[in-house]
């Protein structure tokens, strides 16, 4: 499962527009750092088993129908550059709100530094940062998984009424799927 910090609003926090998908936990451009809570004074490094080229690919084929299917499936269109840009979002047949997201993101170690709730985990030899958080009765788990030095792929899972546990277990699923995807670099 992968790691991940605050959980924010996507572009402002204004009323929610029907329809829309969860935004992803700790991973809103304009939401400050959450304070450092007290850690090891070791940097997080990240590992990666295969450097993964991602140029070229769009970020809505990431997780397909198929992929989806373990958490309910897709409904409706997908939501490119949404919640944040260079991701790709899908509301899911299982619950109102119930959202599952992939898309290409900034480095390991700036996903680490600005989400210190978050854990590592490892998935399939690369290392992925896991945060949850309960937004709007919506256990929301992002993960951010190294695939290059300079970048990492980020799944989101927002499920209404989920344990995170639960929730969890469900992303690292889609991340792997999402993971083979990506041809190496």
């Amino acid at each position: 499962m992968l790691p991940m910090l605050l959980l924010c609003t996507v572009a402002g926090c204004a009323s929610k527009i029907p329809g829309e998908p969860i935004p992803a936990a700790g991973f809103h451009e304009n939401h400050p750092a959450e304070p450092a809570q007290p850690r090891s004074t070791d940097a997080v490094q990240a590992h990666i088993a295969i450097p993964r080229n991602f140029d070229g690919i769009d970020p809505c084929t990431l997780l397909t129908p198929a992929d989806l299917a373990v958490v309910g499936g897709p409904v409706g269109p997908p939501h490119p550059d949404n919640p944040i840009a260079g991701t790709c979002s899908q509301l899911l047949t299982s619950g109102r709100e119930n959202t599952a997201a992939a898309g290409f993101y900034e480095p390991y170690e700036v996903v680490s530094r600005r989400q210190p709730r978050g854990v590592q985990l490892n998935i399939e030899g690369h290392s992925a940062w896991l945060y949850c958080e309960l937004v709007n009765s919506h256990q929301t788990c992002t993960a951010a998984t190294a695939i290059r030095s300079d970048r990492t792929l980020l799944t989101m899972l927002s499920m209404q009424g989920a344990a995170a546990a639960d929730t969890a277990d469900q992303l690292g699923k889609l991340t792997a799927a999402a993971l083979h995807k990506l041809p190496p670099a």
